[in-house]
């Protein structure tokens, strides 16, 4: 069984997510560090607030889970599946928010450990591309949105 760079992904996925990345604070290192009153808090700036931005890359991470368990169908195509509803994008559901980030990350990394570096040639189910492309893609997008958080808590 040959996942080298399978495991070079998951290193990268996971040290985006949790610490120790070459380009500064990793996304938990930011997340615990964030006031609850800057959450969701709209800035004249953006469209989106902290809130939204962790429901998103939360909802990402499900759909790479989705798509690695063969779900043809699975997809973020609305406002809402992207984003989130109001409610879930609260900051009284701020808590809830970063407990769903870790859970499905953790479920993510678990996941990818049972596969070899086979999965990456394969075309991910329902769309034109990879897994790949995709999982390099998720490291890209984190490491985009992470951006974008410490930009609205400064």
């Amino acid at each position: 069984m040959n996942n080298k760079e399978l495991e070079k992904i998951i290193d990268n996925l996971d040290t985006v997510f949790r610490g120790d990345a070459w380009h500064g604070p990793s996304i938990m290192e930011i997340i615990n560090s964030l006031p609850a009153d800057k959450v969701n808090v709209q800035h004249g700036f953006s469209k989106r607030t902290i809130t939204q931005l962790v429901f998103h890359m939360t909802h990402w991470k499900k759909y790479v889970l989705e798509k690695l368990s063969d779900n043809i169908h699975f997809s973020l195509q609305t406002e809402e599946e992207n984003w989130g509803p109001a409610a879930d994008t609260s900051e009284e559901n701020w808590k809830n928010l970063v407990t769903d980030l870790k859970d499905t990350h953790n479920r993510l990394i678990e996941k990818l450990e049972t596969f070899d570096d086979d999965l990456l040639s394969k075309r991910v189910p329902g769309e034109y591309y990879d897994f790949y492309k995709l999982l390099t893609g998720i490291i890209q997008h984190d490491t985009y949105h992470l951006g974008m958080i410490w930009v609205l808590w400064e």
